[in-house]
């Protein structure tokens, strides 16, 4: 890794870390690792690697961000449909985002799923783009300097973890392999279950219009979130936080068809 950053140099280094913003699957901490050894040889400019990663955050997570404002729910159920836990969706990033605030930019390298939703749901909150790109890079920066530390701090003893990892990649390699193989397929099974059981009980909006105007119409509770939500709404429908609604439902009766509007 390291052989091959020194010889293509920051040109690599930026494209990669874009790459991966846009959600390509590159392997971004190992390179930001490698950088930091060569930066301790002198080969390398950490503060360079440094920036790199913080404009190429800033320029990927731009594109995620217009989307989001321009999109809007699209974006989300686009990221719902390729993400493998589609049980929790994007509403536990969704969450965390709107209970933390726009601080939640700078947490986001650092916690699974919130770095590819953050981006869009800051686009739909009108976050202006400047406050954005002030927040993202601190994130980015934060995370970059934190690998780039490790790399230059581990230094030699991160090159003979490497070599011992080449010598023996093939047992390394099919280890790995056979684990992300189990977990990958234990992750599709449960993705399978959780559809198939949202097509069971899943109405289209033409039964619910049908459904509202009949002499019994259903109780519909809204428990989407306001970023989610957006101006949209369901007439008649009950708007509940997805915390509140237990006790919200104490006093329904139980014998009341009720049909669940979510992210």
């Amino acid at each position: 890794m390291t052989g091959f950053l020194l010889e293509h140099g920051y040109l690599v280094l930026f494209t990669a870390m874009l790459a991966a913003q846009l959600g390509v699957p590159v392997p971004g901490i190992p390179l930001l690792l490698a950088a930091g050894v060569l930066a301790r040889s002198g080969t390398f400019s950490a503060a360079a690697a440094l920036g790199l990663t913080v404009v190429a955050s800033g320029l990927g997570h731009l594109v995620w961000y217009e989307a989001g404002r321009r999109r809007g729910t699209a974006v989300l159920r686009l990221l719902c449909k390729i993400s493998i836990e589609p049980d929790s969706c994007v509403r536990k990033t969704e969450d965390l985002f709107v209970r933390h605030g726009p601080s939640a930019l700078v947490a986001a390298p650092f916690i699974p799923g919130l770095g590819a939703i953050a981006p869009p749901l800051a686009g739909m909150s009108a976050m202006s783009p400047g406050r954005f790109l002030l927040l993202d890079a601190a994130g980015a920066a934060l995370f970059a300097a934190i690998f780039l530390a490790a790399g230059f701090a581990a230094g030699p003893q991160l090159v003979s973890a490497l070599q011992v990892a080449m010598r023996f990649g093939g047992f390394l390699a099919l280890g790995v392999g056979v684990a992300f193989g189990i977990w990958l397929s234990w992750k599709v099974a449960q993705r399978t279950r959780v559809l198939r059981a949202l097509r069971v009980t899943r109405i289209e909006p033409a039964e619910l219009i049908a459904l509202l105007g009949s002499g019994d119409p259903p109780l519909v509770v809204d428990l989407r979130s306001e970023l989610t939500a957006g101006s949209e709404t369901i007439r008649g429908a009950h708007r509940v936080l997805q915390g509140d609604l237990p006790r919200w439902a104490e006093g329904i009766p139980r014998e009341r068809e009720i049909i669940l509007a979510c992210d």
